[in-house]
């Protein structure tokens, strides 16, 4: 998965501090009650509930959000959580509360997948495919994408998919939705298929001007069509799409996959995914692999 740095720069924050309620500013005062909404200098309106939140996010800082309203919050509890050299586990009242897994693309070269089974893997993510973020746009498909999900699956693996987004209106989201599909076939997965929308750092990209309603209209547009196709959407996204550019009051009613590496998450709000680290080392797998945990409590992927 392409890995964008999850930091801001001021000029950035302060573009875009009404966006869900976001602000970098340290006054704490709250008035909470009654629902709000706030007109969003990015184009859209956001409700919210008035509540002042202050948050120490590990990539982006100390910031202030006015929370959301409608959005489920996070309940975890990071006490909960425990770690071995390989994974990060969750349990509620002593018993486990999670999945691990890993999600991996054509780069992770050959994978002996009984091996990673062994490890303690119960689920894989694979990148499916993505779009180009050049002005042309063109999709392209994973070459290893089939043959990772057959052998994972051969192994007792629950396996789902993600595609790497650069779509800039929701024709372009649901052509995508529909692409996956198209590489699938008769393939089944018994986990999501996550829409993969990142801001490009240190290039220019076809999405740079896409505002914040457009870019959620897209997540939107795509998750709605993963689901007439009968998968189960998910969104993945770090802390500064979903703070910056994401109405989540329009998204709730989908899951979250958070990308965050740190030891305990600070996101605000209810995910069912986490990818906690990008150097991971699985037995079966060369080199680095991303981590994740999905914590059972939240999602219910058979």
């Amino acid at each position: 998965m392409k890995k964008t740095i999850c930091a801001v720069t001021a000029a950035m924050l302060a573009l875009t501090s009404v966006l869900c309620g976001c602000s970098n500013n340290a006054e704490s005062s709250s008035q909470s009650g009654s629902t709000t909404s706030a007109t969003v200098a990015t184009d859209t309106t956001v409700k919210t509930t008035g509540e002042k939140i202050h948050i120490n996010d590990s990539t982006l800082g100390e910031i202030w959000i006015t929370e959301l309203d409608g959005v489920p919050k996070n309940t975890l509890n990071n006490d909960s959580f425990t770690s071995d050299d390989t994974f990060k586990y969750y349990s509620e009242n002593g018993k486990p509360a999670s999945m691990e897994g890993i999600d991996i693309s054509s780069y992770s070269g050959t994978i002996d997948w009984d091996k990673v089974k062994k490890s303690g893997v119960d689920f894989a993510m694979v990148r499916i495919g993505g779009r180009g973020y050049g002005s042309d746009g063109k999709m392209y498909s994973d070459d290893s994408a089939l043959s990772y999900i057959k052998g994972a699956k051969a192994a007792g693996i629950k396996v789902g998919v993600y595609f790497f987004s650069q779509a800039v209106n929701n024709d372009e989201a649901i052509e995508e939705a529909d692409y996956i599909k198209s590489l699938l076939g008769d393939e089944t997965i018994d986990f999501p298929v996550a829409y993969d929308w990142e801001i490009i750092k240190d290039d220019d990209a076809r999405t740079d001007g896409v505002s914040a309603a457009q870019a959620t209209a897209c997540a939107k547009a795509f998750c709605n069509r993963v689901k007439e196709l009968g998968y189960t959407p998910i969104i993945y996204s770090p802390s500064k799409e979903l703070y910056f550019k994401y109405d989540l009051t329009q998204l709730a009613d989908f899951d979250i996959w958070y990308c965050e590496y740190a030891n305990v998450p600070t996101f605000y709000y209810q995910f069912s995914m986490w990818q906690y680290s990008s150097s991971g080392k699985v037995d079966g797998i060369e080199g680095d692999v991303d981590m994740n945990i999905c914590f059972t409590n939240i999602a219910d992927y058979d």
